[in-house]
């Protein structure tokens, strides 16, 4: 009976090979997996699904960003199985299965979506500086990646829509929205000198205090952190006559141009009235 459930993952596993047209050395590699759940009597209870979580596990040992739900699309198997039993196959081989690491997703995504260099170098610094922040713990790397080429994106002149790269990550858009949020409010200072890297480093430090301040401020309260940052940026980057519009701040933060101008003249009714403290 084990060499019949053998016989059949093998199946199952090069259908799956044939649809993704990945690297030989993946099918390969996961054949060796099956074949020595055989060796060891560790019962295939479900060709399938065993199939396409030794599938998986090859990926992720190789590094190959492939996420679960587009292996699932192509096996009689769900995303809960195939997870499920990567699990119990990796338990039992005594594999360490990393994550998939958010930079080499970036780097594939940013190819299938032709998208320039720049692009790719400011999503993967946005990732660098989130995961400096804290952000990834307990978030999937493909939706991270997401989130960070999403910012990335938004202050570029491309193509590619919010809905485009939801698509791409295989992630809805408001997860997708979430996760932005995450990543500015957690990086939103530091973010503007990557935004802007012409901004003299007295704007960066402006915009600083600008978010250290309204923290205390009582016309704040109840204020939705991406208005208050966008409002932020406006803020500097009109007083150090960087190039950059509320129109452009809205796409970029997801809230709207009238509350970025909203949250603007907040910040210039506070920075008005502070006898000291921000730098003017």
């Amino acid at each position: 009976m084990t060499k019949k459930s053998q016989e059949v993952a093998l199946e199952y596993l090069t259908s799956i090979d044939q649809s993704l047209h990945l690297d030989e050395n993946v099918r390969q590699y996961g054949e060796l997996l099956i074949s020595e759940l055989t060796s060891q009597e560790i019962q295939i209870y479900f060709p399938a699904r065993t199939a396409a979580a030794c599938y998986l596990i090859t990926c992720r040992l190789r590094e190959i960003p492939v996420r679960v739900t587009k292996i699932a699309n192509i096996s009689p198997a769900t995303k809960a199985d195939i997870l499920n039993e990567m699990q119990r196959v990796a338990d039992a081989l005594d594999l360490g299965i990393p994550n998939d690491d958010p930079a080499v997703v970036l780097e594939e995504v940013c190819r299938d979506l032709t998208l320039s260099p720049d692009i790719e170098t400011r999503a993967q610094r946005v990732a660098e500086l989130g995961d400096e922040a804290g952000v990834t713990s307990g978030v999937s790397p493909y939706t991270y990646a997401a989130a960070a080429l999403y910012i990335a994106n938004s202050a570029a002149d491309t193509d590619h829509s919010q809905a485009d790269i939801a698509e791409q990550f295989d992630v809805s858009t408001a997860t997708l929205r979430d996760r932005r949020d995450d990543l500015l409010e957690a990086i939103g200072s530091r973010l503007f000198e990557l935004q802007f890297p012409t901004a003299p480093p007295e704007a960066v430090s402006f915009v600083d205090d600008l978010l250290q301040h309204v923290q205390t401020a009582q016309w704040a309260k109840n204020k939705r952190h991406m208005g208050i940052l966008a409002g932020a940026w406006l803020y500097a980057a009109n007083k150090y006559q960087i190039e950059i519009d509320a129109v452009e701040l809205a796409a970029m933060t997801g809230v709207s141009e009238l509350t970025v101008r909203a949250r603007y003249e907040d910040l210039a009714n506070q920075v008005s009235t502070t006898d000291r403290g921000i730098g003017l």
